[in-house]
């Protein structure tokens, strides 16, 4: 029997044929509805992840001239990024150009080319890098000079290019040159490694002395022979404009067993054209070295061809951990965890090994582990080519810091042996000697914490003068919540992309991180922008409102300069030595300026000094000096001066007297000063600026007026008795655009009074001037020449205090400008030219930073003045910074990145939180095997902690003081998991901290820890104040190891073993209510939205119940969710909304897996979007960490979802210190930003190593949504298409434009392109992918 019904499948009602039985089985289920339901669907979601803070682990140190022979340069190689420094005559190591397109993972690195370094420090050249000539370069003029007979300023090859062998299999051959701006540029020649069976092509490469040879082995039985062309000939290809082409010939060698190493040997002296390749195979049992010998002037194929069996090595030398090719006697250094030796007599029969030892093996503080420290690199010191015609001199660095100087000699083995003694960082693989005329100075680096610089002189131990930052590993971190979120945390999907709100944050999250192992194990802030090294750090007695610098008349400019400073009350002048070494304070009779009032402004220009006080105005030269007093010169001695502008021949004066305002302006003539106008002011004159607009002189006014702020321009018209009336721009909100980079103003209907103003010049035939205000508004204002009434204002937001702007001419830009406040100093720049809004697009904090005092926070900074006349050898970016009493005069480094900040803590740190009711990071800290706790002050980085032992005496508790908490301080406990409970019970109220840790014999300990700040103020000075903490409940679980921990209002739940265990407290003791058994261990527990969601170790993500009744016995939580799929999860975060659940997971194979759960029970959990990154996320968090002129533009726009509180941002950390970014994008950004990737990706503008290639276009550019690893968009290619403008070059075909053009207008929110006609709308477009592609890759740190 069967029934004709009706079913909806597929939002769609179809007949269906049923038979009786499935009627009566759907009607037997009780549980069911009558009617079917459509089940719900996915949700289209792409994925776009980006790195925003690159690893810092450097893998080599190579020093390479990739620029020309003028510079000392070297590269420092990480696992994806080269990062080109330059070592200066200071010795510090400089930025030049960082390149990181490779797209795949750097699996080696060599140098190809002779360097050219000066013999003589005689030889300097102007930049005070040395070059010296050697014969095969004689006719070699340095890059960036004119060849006769050729126009390309690049016609020559530099001394040297860098070989680098990626893991996908390419060579790469990279060098520099100048691009139009004179800024440097990578230029790549990539050389596909034949097979795609290699195993690890490129794990071991090795180039011959003479770089005519370049040998690619495999990690096992293959290595490839290079021949290559030589220096001379890359020269003449690439003085020719031929394409560069440096493999001339390649062969394949088979060998039996796992290579081991391999190297080139050097030739016996005056036999340069010798050619000698060293390879140690290990075979089962046994290991075999290998000698290759031929001249470099024959056929190699034929002395490749045979094969070699090799002699056998002894036990004692079968696994080398270095070999050391020496210069004499094709010798080599082979050393291994217990012996060190010599190998020579390589070719005339078995090798001879003669061990020596090498001084002071001790074992350093450094160190970690049982065994004894590795040998884990070697380097050799730059010396005078003959002195290697019979020597040889070696660094050896060990693992813990430990360096060996050894010399050789061709006579005797080990001629000297001696210990350098060790230094205070790690060293893996990164370990090189860079030139240095008068001395070797060494660059270390590891794996673990900061890297560094170090000065050698002869007999003399290293001595550290810089630092390398590296924050890795880094195992856990913490975003703190000190923003102030500006409306409701709800949020919805479909509002968040029509939403008009902002938020404005008075204060931005700050990310700590725990980094580092042992005593270099540190918390680590992550603050990323502009860094100001300082050079000087001086400290006066009072508080210093500004200074200028200005010159010593009765000196020579290499005895120093003067600093003159504007006080409170008063001024004064400090003398400063040329080399910064010395600074005293003058007396006052000694120098020609007014001390006896503040200075309100000061100038230097052609050989004068103009001071203007409150008093006086000084003229000063080397000819002569005068001095007026204001009031006689106005006329009027009731008047008081509130400020003072000066430029060229003009002085203006802003003057009151009770509540009215004059602006005075004054001409000069030589020593003179002359009365010129008295212009009468309605309001208060807040600040005075002297511009040129065209080739007049104006004076710009901020005036208050009417609660309005009030730009005014005069001209100056000195020689004229009358000028024409004053152009007045009332600045208020309405004047604000309304195009699509425009901001809208929340809450405030009225801008503060203006501080100071700065003319920036003109942009497309506009007027640019850019001012601060009280309120910390900074406004960009541009005016129209024709029409100066006519005017456009963009605000950004420096946070509530007053701020101040400076010209960027204080660092050498004058397109940019300083921002000033009580709490940041910012640059700002980039400057986008726009018809309706012209903005900054660029602004960048400024960190100043003591490489003797890593945990100093940044000082607020209230002055800047400029250096770069009086210390031209410094560059350009030089400056002073005034910071209350602090003068410090520091280097601005050109690029922004991270600058970390270090709180040491003497040992590994594991895990850390943020209390905002404690207002301090809590971390777990492992001294020597021992964990304890600690809370450390955000602000300053001291330890807080204080903890106690709580004893019940009767009714009472006592405590006292201990050096651990109880549960703490034990060898054989690790702590697994550390989180808040706030626990809300009836009426009992606790904020508590919770540690899970785990002992060695696989049992649990819980202790929930009770933390309240000190109400006794400290008697120590550099404490203000302490935090109170003792264990106030501890559990040990006898039922397995703790895996990890979370809360909610009413109790705990514990991972111990494969059971996740809820507990609540009774009575004053814990009590197991709920149960649910596991497939795996959970890795990491959170509670979202009542529900438990359980990430384990090898079955992905479960979706717990632990509130509703069981629906049978014996289950005490409900499974609402499961994976199909099994994954390993390492963390996880929720970044649906209320209407679609989404959780993000990462695993330990780089993987990032979005998984939706369907809104009916005991459905499986769905893949939306998969993603692979370079590193695996150890976990995630969610924070406000956008600066303040960022995040008051921030909303939800462009098909960006909101995957949280609007604001907030999904951060990633990796282990090797990487930080990633991850945003949600509808259907419709995806496929915009997926395209566009696609297109980049066969582009070898901007993938030049890519996977991709052109005849693969038609299949790959359309996006496709399965696989779901599709839906992921890769923001570091598209932050090289916005950085290279290169949208117009990818779109060049006729059809991808068509695509494009369809793609951009479902983006189009507000309409723009349909304002947009003719010629102008290709334009149109473009400037709005433009803009989608700004906001989606806006900063977020």
């Amino acid at each position: 029997m069967s029934l004709q019904t009706y079913v909806l499948e597929n939002d769609e009602w179809v007949s269906r044929t049923i038979s009786a039985d499935e009627l009566m089985r759907d009607n037997a289920t009780s549980h069911r509805k009558t009617g079917r339901q459509p089940l719900s669907k996915p949700p289209v979601r792409g994925l776009l992840t980006r790195t925003i803070v690159d690893s810092p682990v450097i893998r080599w140190v190579l020093p390479v001239q990739l620029r020309s022979a003028r510079y000392n340069d070297v590269a420092l190689i990480g696992d994806h990024c080269v990062q080109i420094c330059e070592l200066g005559r200071d010795r510090q190591l400089h930025d030049v150009i960082e390149k990181k397109d490779f797209g795949s993972r750097i699996r080696n690195a060599v140098v190809m080319g002779a360097p050219q370094y000066s013999r003589k420090a005689s030889e300097s050249t102007e930049d005070g890098t040395h070059v010296k000539t050697e014969d095969i370069d004689t006719n070699m003029t340095d890059m960036g000079t004119t060849v006769s007979g050729f126009r390309d300023v690049n016609s020559l090859l530099p001394p040297q290019l860098l070989i680098l062998m990626l893991e996908r299999g390419d060579l790469v051959f990279l060098f520099l040159q100048q691009g139009p701006a004179r800024s440097w540029v990578f230029v790549s020649s990539t050389h596909k490694v034949p097979g795609q069976r290699l195993v690890c092509p490129g794990f071991h490469l090795a180039i011959d002395p003479s770089s005519n040879f370049l040998a690619v082995a495999c990690s096992e039985n293959l290595f490839i022979m290079y021949q290559l062309e030589t220096m001379e000939s890359l020269r003449a290809q690439y003085f020719l404009n031929l394409p560069l082409k440096p493999i001339k010939d390649w062969m394949a060698r088979p060998v039996k067993g796992i290579i081991h190493k391999i190297e080139f040997l050097h030739p016996t002296h005056g036999k340069e054209e010798q050619v000698i390749l060293m390879v140690i195979m290990v075979q089962p049992k046994v290991s075999r070295l290998a000698i290759y010998e031929w001249d470099s002037r024959l056929n190699y194929r034929e002395f490749l061809a045979a094969e070699k069996s090799g002699y056998r090595l002894d036990d004692n030398y079968r696994m080398p951990l270095l070999v050391v090719p020496l210069k004499v006697r094709n010798a080599f250094l082979i050393i291994t965890e217990r012996i060190t030796a010599t190998c020579s007599d390589i070719l005339g029969g078995p090798p001879v090994f003669v061990q020596f030892e090498l001084a002071n093996r001790d074992d350093t503080e450094l160190h970690h582990g049982t065994g004894e420290p590795l040998w884990t690199a070697w380097t050799r010191p730059i010396r005078h080519p003959p002195y290697h015609d019979s020597k040889d001199v070696i660094y050896l660095a060990r693992e813990d810091g430990l360096i060996n100087f050894l010399e050789c000699g061709d006579e005797f083995e080990i001629e000297t042996s001696v210990s350098m003694g060790s230094v205070d960082c790690n060293i893996d693989t990164a370990f090189a000697s860079l030139f240095h005329p008068f001395g070797d100075v060494l660059v270390t680096g590891g794996d673990s914490g900061p890297g560094a610089v170090w000065n050698v002189e002869a007999r003399q131990s290293p001595q550290r003068i810089g630092s390398i930052p590296n924050w890795s590993p880094t195992v856990d971190f913490a975003v703190t919540d000190d923003s102030r979120r500006g409306a409701a945390d709800d949020f919805n999907e479909e509002s968040s992309l029509t939403s008009k709100g902002r938020i404005v944050s008075s204060r931005q999250d700050r990310i700590f991180a725990c980094s580092g192992r042992g005593i270099t194990g540190a918390i680590t802030e992550f603050r990323y922008g502009i860094q100001a090294r300082i050079g000087l750090d001086l400290t006066y007695p009072s508080n210093i409102r500004q200074c200028w610098a200005i010159s010593d008349f009765n000196g020579t400019p290499e005895d120093g300069f003067f600093l003159l400073l504007a006080l409170p009350n008063e001024s004064t002048i400090l003398h400063l030595s040329r080399d910064l070494s010395e600074a005293t304070e003058k007396d006052h009779d000694t120098v020609p300026y007014d001390f006896s009032s503040t200075t309100l402004t000061a100038l230097e220009a052609n050989g004068v000094v103009i001071q203007i006080t409150t008093n006086y105005i000084t003229i000063a030269s080397a000819s002569g000096c005068s001095q007026y007093l204001i009031n006689d010169l106005i006329r009027d001695h009731t008047v008081v001066v509130a400020n003072a502008a000066v430029r060229d021949n003009t002085i203006a004066l802003a003057v009151y007297s009770g509540s009215n305002f004059k602006i005075a302006l004054l001409s000069i003539s030589n020593l003179d000063v002359s009365l010129q106008r008295v212009l009468d002011i309605d309001g208060e004159v807040t600040c005075l600026a002297i511009e040129k607009f065209g080739n007049d002189l104006v004076v710009l006014a901020g005036i208050h007026q009417d609660r309005d702020p009030v730009l005014a321009i005069y001209s100056s018209g000195l020689e004229q008795p009358v000028s024409g009336e004053p152009i007045l721009l009332k600045l208020r909100p309405v004047a604000i655009g309304s195009g699509t980079d425009s901001v809208n103003v929340v809450n405030n209907d009225v801008f503060g009074a203006l501080t100071s103003i700065v003319r920036i010049g003109e942009r497309s035939s506009k007027t640019v001037i850019v001012v601060g205000t009280r309120d910390g508004d900074v406004l960009t204002i541009q005016l129209d020449q024709s029409q100066i009434g006519n005017y456009e204002i963009h605000r950004d937001k420096f946070g509530l205090a007053p701020n101040r702007v400076y010209s960027g001419n204080v660092v050498g830009d004058p397109d940019s400008v300083l921002v000033s406040s009580d709490a940041e100093l910012a640059v700002m720049t980039s400057y986008a030219a726009h018809p309706q809004t012209g903005h900054f697009e660029e602004i960048y904090r400024i960190w100043p930073t003591d490489g003797d005092r890593p945990s100093m926070c940044s000082p607020p900074v209230n002055s800047v003045a400029l250096l770069h006349e009086q210390l031209p050898e410094y560059g350009l970016s030089t400056m002073v910074m005034i910071a209350g009493p602090r003068i410090m005069v520091t280097e601005l480094q050109r690029q922004p990145k991270l600058v970390p900040r270090y709180f040491p803590v003497q040992g590994t740190p594991v895990k850390i939180l943020y209390s905002k009711r404690l207002e301090a990071l809590v971390t777990v800290v492992s001294k020597e095997g021992l964990p304890s706790l600690h809370f450390l002050d955000p602000a300053t980085g001291h330890d807080l902690s204080q903890p106690l032992e709580r004893k019940k005496l009767k009714e009472a508790h006592s405590y006292y003081g201990v050096d651990y908490i109880k549960g703490l301080g034990c060898a054989d406990i690790r702590a697994m998991s550390l989180t808040t409970w706030t626990y809300r019970t009836g009426g009992v109220h606790g904020d508590w901290i919770v540690l899970a840790l785990r002992r060695k014999d696989d049992e649990g300990h819980l202790l929930i820890i009770s933390a309240e700040p000190e109400n006794a103020p400290t008697t120590e000075t550099n404490v203000s104040r302490r935090i109170r903490f003792w264990t106030k409940f501890d559990r040990k679980i006898r039922d397995g190891p703790i895996w990890s921990v979370a809360t909610d209002d009413h109790g705990v739940f514990l991972c111990v073993g494969n059971t996740v265990q809820y507990h609540v407290i009774e009575h004053g003791k814990f009590k197991v209510v709920r149960k649910h058994e596991l497939p795996s261990p959970a890795s990491w527990m959170q509670v979202v939205n009542g529900q438990l969601h359980a990430l384990t170790t090898k079955h992905s993500l479960m979706i717990l119940d632990y509130e509703s009744e069981p629906p049978a016995e014996g289950e005490q939580m409900i499974r609402l969710h499961t994976d199909d799929t099994s994954r390993s999860g390492l963390h996880s975060i929720d970044v649906g909304t209320s209407s679609n659940s989404i959780t993000m997971l990462s695993d330990p194979m780089c993987g990032v897996h979005g998984l939706w759960a369907p809104s009916e029970d005991e459905r499986s959990l769905e893949l939306v979007f998969q993603a692979e990154l370079q590193a695996s996320i150890r976990r995630f968090a969610r924070g406000y960490t956008r600066a303040s002129w960022r995040s008051s533009k921030n909303r939800a726009r462009y098909g960006c979802l909101q995957s949280g509180p609007l604001g907030s941002d999904i951060l990633g950390l990796t282990i090797d210190g990487s930080l990633q970014h991850f945003s949600l994008l509808n259907e419709d950004a995806w496929r915009f930003l997926r395209f566009v990737q696609n297109l980049a990706m066969v582009s070898p503008t901007i993938c030049p190593h890519g996977s991709l290639s052109p005849v693969d276009e038609d299949r790959n550019l359309n996006p496709e949504m399965n696989p779901k690893l599709n839906m992921q968009v890769d923001g570091n290619i598209l932050q090289r298409c916005l950085d290279r403008h290169a949208l117009e070059e990818l779109t060049s075909e006729a059809e991808h434009m068509q695509r494009f053009r369809q793609l951009v207008e479902h983006l189009d929110e507000e309409k723009y392109l349909s304002f947009q006609e003719g010629s102008d709308r290709d334009t149109a477009y473009y400037e709005l992918a433009y803009a989608i592609l700004k906001f989606h890759l806006s900063p977020v740190l």
